[in-house]
């Protein structure tokens, strides 16, 4: 049986309002801004993505931010504004990438060409997730729900702010049916057939929010060893400071384990990454 392989990857970080991650599906989208809260509220929280090294090859799971959200890796407000495309949406993400902190970049220093790349997945559009996607555009396969993209191109007022398609414009992106039934809202989506990779349905914060399952050879989800590196989150919400270490983030043994879950949850009411039978809580 053969391995499969987590490799969980820091693309910069992001200053955001504590409702914006936090706050509840039924968060008003003022208050989840942060326009009308002190900087002194705001929480610098990681933005990560995935490697998947599996029978399947290399799958990526998101790709964080693009390099020129901080070209020179330091904060740099219009740079920021240029890659967003909203002025709103930089006041909501205040972003730092640091120098070889990009997926390129890290992956690059894993030895991982864009060659190598068999597939990247998308847990669903909002900018700390697909921003990056044109530095994984030469992969073999990149895939988004069809209702996460039906949903970022609505057209609602919201939504002309929180998504650009100029992220995913000129790719190969593809979109996806539901052809299973696992998860809580009934949809899945099988990625290679053989029950591996799924995406999960997990809509509220988005309507096309994925989460992936992996699951080993053996046809078994295995309890994952995570290590906690985030502490006193609670406290620091309650007292609107920055939380110690809020840039770490729980990370899984590498090598090891035959199954996990990658889960973004927007709604956990907690700043603690939350560990768990079958799943690594991501951000």
């Amino acid at each position: 049986m053969s391995e499969i392989k987590i490799h969980i990857f820091h693309i910069g970080k992001v200053c955001v309002a504590p409702e914006l991650p936090f706050g509840g599906e039924h968060c008003s989208a003022l208050k989840a801004s942060g326009v009308l809260d002190r900087k002194s509220k705001r929480l610098w929280l990681p933005v990560s993505a995935y490697l998947i090294e599996c029978a399947h090859g290399n799958v990526l799971f998101d790709c964080g931010w693009h390099r020129d959200m901080s070209p020179h890796g330091v904060f740099e407000r219009r740079a920021q504004i240029r890659s967003l495309g909203s002025l709103p949406l930089y006041f909501t993400n205040q972003v730092v990438v640091e120098s070889s902190a990009a997926i390129d970049e890290q992956l690059a220093a894993r030895g991982v060409a864009p060659v190598d790349w068999d597939a990247v997945l998308l847990s669903h559009l909002d900018c700390d997730h697909a921003n990056g996607l044109k530095l994984v555009a030469d992969a073999k396969k990149i895939l988004v729900s069809k209702d996460e993209l039906r949903f970022a191109e609505n057209g609602s007022p919201v939504n002309r702010i929180r998504y650009n398609a100029d992220w995913w414009r000129g790719t190969k992106m593809q979109t996806f049916d539901w052809n299973g039934l696992i998860g809580s809202a009934g949809r899945s989506y099988d990625v290679f057939g053989d029950g591996m990779l799924v995406m999960v349905n997990i809509p509220g914060h988005s309507k096309g929010l994925c989460a992936l399952r992996i699951t080993g050879e053996d046809g078994r989800l295995r309890r994952q060893r995570l290590r906690e590196k985030i502490m006193g989150a609670d406290a620091a919400l309650r007292h609107r400071r920055r939380p110690r270490g809020a840039e770490k983030v729980a990370r899984v043994d590498q090598g090891t384990e035959s199954g996990a879950e990658l889960r973004c949850v927007h709604r956990q009411p907690r700043f603690r990454c939350q560990t768990g039978r079958d799943y690594i809580i991501k951000e």
